[in-house]
C-alpha cells in the first residue's frame, strides 16, 4: 500500500513538473509582414510594462543560419520597437539598421535595461519602419512566414 502511494505521489509530482514546464515554453505563431500593424495593436491594448512580440526570421542568403530578432515592447505605458542588442546579427547589422532608420527620418536612441543594450523608436511609424527593416533592409517578402513570440498578450489573427 505504503509503495501504491509513493508511485501516486511521483506520478502527480511529476505531472505537476511538465505542466509547469510547458506553461512557461512562449508559443511560436507564423505571421507575415503584413501582420506587423495588427501584432503592434494587439500589444498595445494589452497596455502593461514588460509585455512584449518577438518577430524572427533569417535573412535570404545567410550563410550562418543566426536570426534577425525585431521586437516591440511596452515601456513607461509606451509601445516601440526595440532594436534589442544581443543576437550576433542584431548586434553585427546595429550600425546599418540606425542608419536605414536615419534615412527615412527615424532616429533609434540606445538605451540600456538590466545590462542589455538596444535601439528604441517610440511614436508613429514604428510599424511601418518595422515592415520596412524586414522588407527593404533584409530583402523579405511580405508574403513570407515569420516566426513570432508573445509575452503578456494571446495572438488574435
Amino acid at each position: 500500500m505504503k509503495i501504491a502511494l509513493i508511485i501516486i505521489c511521483c506520478l502527480v509530482g511529476i505531472t505537476f513538473v511538465v505542466l509547469l514546464v510547458r506553461s512557461r515554453i512562449a508559443p511560436t505563431y507564423p505571421v507575415t509582414v503584413r501582420d506587423i500593424p495588427e501584432v503592434i495593436s494587439q500589444l498595445d491594448r494589452s497596455s502593461k510594462d514588460g509585455h512584449f512580440v518577438v518577430f524572427m526570421f533569417v535573412p535570404p542568403g545567410s550563410t550562418d543560419s543566426e536570426s534577425v530578432n525585431l521586437q516591440y515592447a511596452i515601456d513607461g505605458g509606451v509601445v516601440g520597437l526595440d532594436w534589442v542588442l544581443l543576437g550576433k546579427r542584431n548586434i553585427a547589422d546595429r550600425a546599418e539598421v540606425s542608419e536605414f532608420a536615419a534615412k527615412l527620418g527615424y532616429r533609434l536612441d540606445e538605451r540600456e535595461m538590466n545590462g542589455v543594450r538596444y535601439m528604441r523608436l517610440t511614436g508613429s511609424g514604428i510599424a511601418e519602419l518595422g515592415a520596412k527593416i524586414v522588407q527593404d533592409f533584409y530583402k523579405i517578402s511580405p508574403d513570407t512566414k515569420l516566426g513570432m513570440i508573445t509575452e503578456g498578450f494571446k495572438w488574435q489573427p
